[in-house]
C-alpha cells in the first residue's frame, strides 16, 4: 500500500511540475488553531546544507534532509484551566510550557493573538510573575496572502513588586523606587515573500512562505510616585544580554494548524533549527532517525538528490563512500575523516533518477564495509 502511495505522489508531483500547473495559495480560516487542537512538529536542532531559498514565485523547496531528534507538541487548553488566567479575562486558549510558564492567548477564525504569559520569573528571582504584550501580539492570520508586508511592535511588561527586590539593589540611587518592570520591547516585521512546491520525503505540499524578522530589547525601569519611569539597564549591566535578533521562515498550507517547515536561523541567514510536519509519515521516520547499527546511513531513500550521510559507531580513521549503478560502475565517490559520529550532507542530484549500489569502504585496507541500495527520483 506504502509503494502504490509513494508511485502515486511521485506521478502527481512530475505532473504538477512539468506542466507548472500549481499556483499561490492563500492561508485560510482552516489555518488557524482553535482550543482543544494538538499541533505536533518534529524538531531538528542539528540542520545541515539547509537552505531556506530565494523569495518569489513558483519556487520549488527540498526539505527531506531535514532529521528530526524528538516531537514537539503544543496543546491549546482552554484558558479557565491556568493559574493565571484572571489576569487575561480575554484570552480563550493557554499554552502550558516547560518550568511551570504559562502562555495566554485569544483564538479567533482569522488570527492567533498572544496575550502574555505568567510563571517563574526571568530574572530568576523566584517570584511568580504576569507579562502582558502591550499592544496584543498577531502571530499567524488567515488574511495573509503573498505580497502582504507587515510590521509590528509591541512591549512585554512584567511589573515586579519593588518590596519583593533587595534593598541594596538600589543602594546607590537617589531615591526609592515604588514601582519595579520589566520591559521587553519587541519589534517584528512580516512578509509573505515566497510561494510554491515544498516537498518533504514523498509528500508535496503547494505553501505560502512567510518570512520574520524580529529584534527584542530587555529593559529594566523605576518610578517613584508621579515622576516618570526611568530606564536603568545600562546601569545594572543588562544592556548587552538583552538584545536579541533572528529570522525565521514559515512554510503554511493552507489547511495545516501548523507550519509544513519551519527555519530558524541568525541574522546571517544560517539556520540554526528546523521544525517540521510530524505526521504519519514523519512518524515512521522517526522511529529510525538515529540508527543505532555501526555502518553508513543515508538518509532520506528515496531521495531527490539531497541525502545526509550517517556514520555511526566507526572507529577513527579514513573512510570512502562510492556510489555504483547497478552494474558496479562507479559514479560517485568521497573520502571522509570519521572519529565515532559524524553527519554530512552531500548532493547528488547530478546523477540520473533510478536505483545505485553505495558503500562505506575502509580506506586503510581497501575493505568494503557495506553496501546497501539508493534510489534517488525527480519531482
Amino acid at each position: 500500500m506504502k509503494v502504490r502511495l509513494f508511485f502515486i505522489n511521485l506521478l502527481t508531483i512530475v505532473s504538477l511540475v512539468a506542466t507548472a500547473g500549481y499556483s499561490q495559495i492563500a492561508l485560510s480560516p482552516a489555518s488557524i488553531p482553535q482550543v482543544g487542537d494538538t499541533l505536533r512538529q518534529m524538531v531538528d536542532n542539528m540542520p545541515v546544507g539547509v537552505d531556506a531559498g530565494q523569495p518569489g514565485a513558483d519556487q520549488v523547496w527540498d526539505f527531506s534532509a531535514l532529521q528530526g531528534m524528538f516531537v514537539l507538541e503544543t496543546i491549546f487548553k482552554n484558558s479557565r484551566e491556568g493559574k493565571s488566567s484572571d489576569y487575561f479575562p480575554s484570552a480563550n486558549a493557554v499554552i502550558f510550557l516547560t518550568g511551570g510558564i504559562e502562555n495566554y492567548f485569544t483564538l479567533t477564525g482569522n488570527e492567533v493573538r498572544e496575550l502574555g504569559v505568567a510563571g517563574t520569573d526571568p530574572l530568576n528571582l523566584n517570584l511568580d510573575l504576569v507579562g502582558k504584550f502591550v499592544p496584543p501580539l498577531a502571530s499567524k492570520k488567515a488574511t495573509m496572502r503573498y505580497g502582504d508586508k507587515e510590521e509590528k511592535s509591541t512591549s512585554l511588561v512584567f511589573p515586579i513588586p519593588a518590596s519583593t527586590l533587595p534593598d541594596t539593589l538600589f543602594a546607590d540611587f537617589p531615591f526609592t523606587p515604588d514601582s519595579v518592570r520589566l520591559r521587553v520591547q519587541i519589534d517584528r516585521e512580516e512578509v509573505a515573500d515566497a510561494w510554491g512546491l515544498l516537498l518533504f520525503r514523498e509528500q508535496m505540499f503547494e505553501v505560502l512562505r512567510v518570512k520574520r524578522v524580529e529584534k527584542s530589547v530587555s529593559r529594566i525601569d523605576i518610578k517613584s510616585g508621579f515622576f516618570p519611569w526611568i530606564d536603568i539597564s545600562d546601569l545594572l549591566g543588562i544592556d548587552e544580554l538583552g538584545n536579541q535578533s533572528s529570522i525565521s521562515y514559515f512554510y503554511y498550507d493552507e489547511s495545516h494548524k501548523e507550519p509544513i517547515v519551519t527555519l530558524t536561523a541568525d541574522m546571517d541567514n544560517n539556520i540554526q533549527r528546523a521544525e517540521y510536519i510530524y505526521n504519519e509519515l514523519t512518524a515512521a521516520d522517526f522511529m529510525t532517525s538515529i540508527p543505532q547499527e555501526k555502518g553508513l546511513h543515508v538518509y532520506p531513500n528515496p531521495t531527490y538528490g539531497l541525502v545526509a550521510l550517517n556514520f555511526v559507531g566507526l572507529d577513527p580513521g579514513r573512510y570512502r563512500v562510492r556510489i555504483m549503478n547497478i552494474l558496479g560502475v562507479s559514479n560517485w565517490e568521497e573520502k571522509f575523516e570519521v572519529d565515532g559520529y559524524k553527519r554530512v550532507m552531500v548532493d547528488v542530484s547530478h546523477l540520473e533518477p533510478g536505483t545505485y549500489l553505495y558503500s562505506l569502504i575502509d580506506d586503510r585496507n581497501n575493505n568494503i564495509m557495506l553496501t546497501k541500495r539508493l534510489i534517488i527520483v525527480r519531482p
